[in-house]
Protein backbone atom coordinates (compact mmCIF):
# COMPACT_ATOMS: atom_id res chain seq x y z
CA UNK A 1 0.00 0.00 0.00
CA UNK A 2 0.75 3.75 -0.86
CA UNK A 3 0.33 7.26 0.89
CA UNK A 4 -3.15 7.37 2.98
CA UNK A 5 -3.91 4.24 2.13
CA UNK A 6 -3.99 4.56 -1.66
CA UNK A 7 -2.18 1.35 -3.58
CA UNK A 8 0.73 1.94 -5.66
CA UNK A 9 -0.90 1.35 -9.11
CA UNK A 10 -3.78 4.13 -8.32
CA UNK A 11 -1.20 6.58 -7.77
CA UNK A 12 1.06 5.70 -10.73
CA UNK A 13 -2.20 6.40 -12.47
CA UNK A 14 -3.15 9.81 -11.07
CA UNK A 15 0.34 10.55 -11.59
CA UNK A 16 0.28 9.84 -15.53
CA UNK A 17 -3.25 11.39 -15.90
CA UNK A 18 -2.18 14.38 -13.95
CA UNK A 19 0.74 15.21 -16.45
CA UNK A 20 -1.21 14.32 -19.45
CA UNK A 21 -3.43 17.24 -18.36
CA UNK A 22 -0.53 19.39 -17.16
CA UNK A 23 0.74 18.90 -20.76
CA UNK A 24 -2.24 19.17 -22.42
CA UNK A 25 -2.98 22.48 -20.32
CA UNK A 26 0.51 23.85 -21.02
CA UNK A 27 0.16 22.94 -24.91
CA UNK A 28 -3.27 24.63 -25.24
CA UNK A 29 -2.00 27.98 -23.00
CA UNK A 30 1.47 28.59 -25.37
CA UNK A 31 -0.68 27.80 -28.44
CA UNK A 32 -2.98 30.77 -27.44
CA UNK A 33 0.35 33.20 -26.38
CA UNK A 34 2.13 32.22 -29.67
CA UNK A 35 -0.89 33.37 -31.93
CA UNK A 36 -2.32 36.15 -29.91
CA UNK A 37 0.73 38.18 -29.29
CA UNK A 38 2.12 38.42 -32.98
CA UNK A 39 -1.51 39.59 -33.76
CA UNK A 40 -1.91 42.27 -31.47
CA UNK A 41 1.53 44.02 -31.75
CA UNK A 42 0.68 45.35 -35.27
CA UNK A 43 -1.43 47.64 -33.38
CA UNK A 44 -0.18 49.33 -30.45
CA UNK A 45 -3.76 50.51 -28.71
CA UNK A 46 -4.53 46.61 -29.20
CA UNK A 47 -1.52 45.29 -27.77
CA UNK A 48 -1.28 47.70 -25.02
CA UNK A 49 -5.21 46.91 -23.80
CA UNK A 50 -4.58 43.30 -24.54
CA UNK A 51 -1.65 43.42 -21.70
CA UNK A 52 -3.82 45.12 -19.37
CA UNK A 53 -6.81 42.36 -19.69
CA UNK A 54 -4.16 39.70 -19.46
CA UNK A 55 -2.34 41.19 -16.21
CA UNK A 56 -5.50 41.29 -14.34
CA UNK A 57 -6.66 38.25 -15.47
CA UNK A 58 -3.29 37.08 -13.93
CA UNK A 59 -3.68 39.06 -10.63
CA UNK A 60 -6.80 37.33 -10.31
CA UNK A 61 -4.96 34.04 -10.52
CA UNK A 62 -2.26 35.28 -7.88
CA UNK A 63 -3.67 32.44 -5.63
CA UNK A 64 -3.09 29.56 -7.78
CA UNK A 65 0.29 28.52 -6.26
CA UNK A 66 1.07 25.14 -8.21
CA UNK A 67 0.86 23.67 -11.59
CA UNK A 68 -1.88 21.00 -10.67
CA UNK A 69 -4.29 23.86 -9.01
CA UNK A 70 -3.66 25.89 -11.87
CA UNK A 71 -4.96 23.36 -14.47
CA UNK A 72 -8.17 22.68 -12.44
CA UNK A 73 -8.48 26.16 -12.16
CA UNK A 74 -8.48 26.60 -15.88
CA UNK A 75 -11.18 24.06 -16.47
CA UNK A 76 -13.14 25.78 -13.89
CA UNK A 77 -12.74 29.43 -14.14
CA UNK A 78 -13.12 29.83 -18.37
CA UNK A 79 -14.87 32.41 -18.16
CA UNK A 80 -12.32 34.81 -16.28
CA UNK A 81 -11.01 36.54 -20.01
CA UNK A 82 -14.99 37.88 -20.64
CA UNK A 83 -15.41 38.48 -17.05
CA UNK A 84 -12.22 40.90 -17.23
CA UNK A 85 -13.12 42.58 -20.35
CA UNK A 86 -16.53 43.57 -19.13
CA UNK A 87 -15.29 44.83 -15.41
CA UNK A 88 -12.24 46.82 -18.20
CA UNK A 89 -14.41 47.90 -20.49
CA UNK A 90 -11.36 48.35 -23.03
CA UNK A 91 -12.04 50.26 -26.46
CA UNK A 92 -10.69 47.78 -28.49
CA UNK A 93 -12.48 44.71 -26.66
CA UNK A 94 -14.92 43.22 -29.28
CA UNK A 95 -11.51 42.78 -31.02
CA UNK A 96 -10.58 40.27 -28.87
CA UNK A 97 -10.36 36.55 -28.30
CA UNK A 98 -11.35 35.76 -24.69
CA UNK A 99 -10.41 32.55 -25.19
CA UNK A 100 -6.88 33.28 -26.35
CA UNK A 101 -6.86 36.02 -23.84
CA UNK A 102 -7.69 33.97 -21.00
CA UNK A 103 -5.38 30.94 -22.31
CA UNK A 104 -2.34 33.30 -22.45
CA UNK A 105 -2.51 34.92 -19.12
CA UNK A 106 -2.86 31.33 -17.74
CA UNK A 107 0.33 30.70 -19.53
CA UNK A 108 1.88 33.94 -18.06
CA UNK A 109 0.50 32.41 -14.46
CA UNK A 110 2.16 29.29 -15.26
CA UNK A 111 5.48 31.03 -16.07
CA UNK A 112 5.42 33.00 -12.86
CA UNK A 113 4.28 29.96 -11.02
CA UNK A 114 7.39 27.91 -12.54
CA UNK A 115 10.11 30.21 -11.86
CA UNK A 116 8.88 30.83 -8.03
CA UNK A 117 9.05 27.63 -7.46
CA UNK A 118 10.99 26.01 -9.68
CA UNK A 119 12.87 23.83 -7.15
CA UNK A 120 9.94 22.52 -5.58
CA UNK A 121 8.09 21.32 -9.23
CA UNK A 122 11.61 19.95 -10.29
CA UNK A 123 11.43 17.63 -7.70
CA UNK A 124 7.97 16.70 -7.88
CA UNK A 125 8.82 16.16 -11.13
CA UNK A 126 11.27 13.42 -10.91
CA UNK A 127 10.12 12.27 -8.13
CA UNK A 128 6.92 11.12 -10.39
CA UNK A 129 9.41 10.67 -13.33
CA UNK A 130 10.88 7.44 -11.07
CA UNK A 131 7.71 6.41 -9.53
CA UNK A 132 6.71 5.74 -13.27
CA UNK A 133 10.14 4.34 -14.44
CA UNK A 134 10.79 6.88 -17.06
CA UNK A 135 14.17 7.36 -18.46
CA UNK A 136 13.97 11.00 -18.93
CA UNK A 137 12.46 14.20 -17.20
CA UNK A 138 12.01 17.60 -17.87
CA UNK A 139 12.47 19.36 -14.68
CA UNK A 140 12.33 22.92 -16.68
CA UNK A 141 10.62 23.73 -19.55
CA UNK A 142 9.83 27.94 -20.23
CA UNK A 143 8.70 28.70 -23.53
CA UNK A 144 7.90 32.53 -25.29
CA UNK A 145 6.52 33.44 -28.65
CA UNK A 146 10.32 34.38 -28.61
CA UNK A 147 11.81 31.63 -27.54
CA UNK A 148 12.39 29.14 -25.03
CA UNK A 149 14.50 26.77 -22.58
CA UNK A 150 14.38 23.29 -21.93
CA UNK A 151 16.11 21.21 -18.75
CA UNK A 152 15.88 17.58 -19.64
CA UNK A 153 17.51 15.66 -17.27
CA UNK A 154 18.29 11.25 -17.39
CA UNK A 155 16.77 10.59 -13.94
CA UNK A 156 19.00 7.98 -13.24
CA UNK A 157 22.59 9.71 -13.94
CA UNK A 158 21.62 13.18 -13.72
CA UNK A 159 23.01 14.15 -17.05
CA UNK A 160 20.73 17.01 -18.47
CA UNK A 161 20.42 18.65 -22.11
CA UNK A 162 20.25 22.30 -21.71
CA UNK A 163 18.23 23.81 -24.87
CA UNK A 164 17.58 27.11 -25.76
CA UNK A 165 16.10 29.00 -28.35
CA UNK A 166 15.49 32.92 -29.42
CA UNK A 167 13.94 34.43 -32.18
CA UNK A 168 14.42 38.40 -32.70
CA UNK A 169 11.05 39.97 -34.06
CA UNK A 170 12.67 40.80 -37.23
CA UNK A 171 15.61 38.61 -37.68
CA UNK A 172 16.70 34.41 -37.47
CA UNK A 173 16.21 32.30 -34.90
CA UNK A 174 19.50 30.71 -32.75
CA UNK A 175 19.30 27.45 -31.16
CA UNK A 176 22.01 26.32 -27.76
CA UNK A 177 22.31 23.33 -26.63
CA UNK A 178 24.66 22.04 -23.94
CA UNK A 179 24.87 18.85 -21.67
CA UNK A 180 25.55 19.38 -18.17
CA UNK A 181 25.57 17.64 -14.67
CA UNK A 182 23.01 18.29 -12.07
CA UNK A 183 22.31 16.19 -9.09
CA UNK A 184 20.17 12.75 -9.70
CA UNK A 185 18.75 13.34 -6.19
CA UNK A 186 16.97 16.22 -6.77
CA UNK A 187 17.94 18.04 -10.16
CA UNK A 188 20.02 20.21 -8.38
CA UNK A 189 22.40 21.83 -10.81
CA UNK A 190 26.34 21.33 -10.04
CA UNK A 191 27.90 24.45 -10.69
CA UNK A 192 31.13 23.10 -9.59
CA UNK A 193 30.87 20.42 -12.72
CA UNK A 194 32.20 21.55 -15.76
CA UNK A 195 29.89 21.20 -18.86
CA UNK A 196 29.98 17.40 -20.18
CA UNK A 197 29.49 18.92 -23.62
CA UNK A 198 29.71 22.71 -24.09
CA UNK A 199 27.57 24.62 -25.56
CA UNK A 200 27.19 24.52 -29.31
CA UNK A 201 25.11 26.96 -31.41
CA UNK A 202 22.93 26.66 -34.48
CA UNK A 203 21.04 28.27 -37.07
CA UNK A 204 18.41 25.40 -38.29
CA UNK A 205 15.95 24.15 -36.16
CA UNK A 206 15.94 20.70 -37.92
CA UNK A 207 19.92 20.81 -36.83
CA UNK A 208 19.31 21.49 -33.18
CA UNK A 209 16.58 19.24 -33.08
CA UNK A 210 18.55 16.15 -34.61
CA UNK A 211 21.55 17.36 -32.11
CA UNK A 212 19.07 16.67 -29.28
CA UNK A 213 18.33 13.77 -30.49
CA UNK A 214 21.31 12.45 -30.66
CA UNK A 215 22.78 13.84 -27.77
CA UNK A 216 19.65 12.40 -25.40
CA UNK A 217 21.17 8.42 -27.04
CA UNK A 218 24.59 9.29 -25.87
CA UNK A 219 24.04 11.12 -22.46
CA UNK A 220 21.11 8.36 -21.75
CA UNK A 221 23.20 5.55 -21.55
CA UNK A 222 23.96 3.82 -17.99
Amino acid sequence: MAAEGIPAQHLDRLSVEREQARVAALAAWRRAEAAVYPSVMVNATLYQQYIQVVRAIVDELGDVRTEDDLVVAWNERRALGNEMVQRLSPSMGMMMDQTAVTDAAFCQRHREITREHGKEIALTRLENARRRGDDWVVLFDDVTPFGMHRLEMHVRSGRALHASAQTEPMGEATYELEVVQLDPRDGAWLLDKPPLMPSQKYTRHDEWEARIAQARELFGKD
